[in-house]
């Protein structure tokens, strides 16, 4: 099993830093209706997203977070974990999945793990970092994962 590192990652900075295999937990984020509601009125209105009534008919207990929410939320924690990080651009997320409700009040933690690492032909100087983000709320439940991918600067 891999070493998980902790943290924030500051010397994280480079293509050649990252390797096939790494494991990292960083960040957490608390849930709050209000920030919930809110992204869910901008973003994704679906009504179990705005209102407590109709998230209760249709089997939850109160209103649940919007998917794209929690990508979101992923994406900065991964930002604030790997603050010196060379990345020039992500050429797309993979096999984004939600595999449980996130409610008001639950605390979404993060872990990454390295998939693969590559150099990049066709981009000299540059490299592709594939990983699988996990979401996690506090009781250590998987609530959504997904794969992203970053093309990094080499040094």
């Amino acid at each position: 099993m891999a070493e998980i590192l902790k943290g924030i990652q500051p010397a994280f900075c480079w293509f050649e830093d990252f390797q096939t295999g790494q494991v990292f937990e960083y960040g957490s984020w608390l849930m709050t209706k209000k920030d919930m509601v809110g992204y869910a009125l901008m973003y994704d209105p679906e009504p179990f997203h705005v209102d407590k009534a109709a998230a209760i008919k249709l089997g939850w207990d109160d209103i649940i977070a919007s998917g794209p929410q929690l990508v979101s939320i992923c994406r900065r924690l991964q930002k604030d974990g790997f603050p010196n990080a060379e990345i020039v651009i992500s050429p797309g997320w993979d096999e984004i999945r939600w595999t449980r409700p996130v409610f008001a009040g639950d605390t979404i933690s993060s872990q990454t793990e390295v998939l693969s690492t590559r150099p990049l032909n066709s981009r000299p100087g540059e490299g592709a970092v594939a990983m699988l983000n996990k979401l996690f709320n506090q009781k250590g439940e998987l609530v959504a994962h997904m794969t992203s991918n970053w093309f990094v600067r080499c040094r």
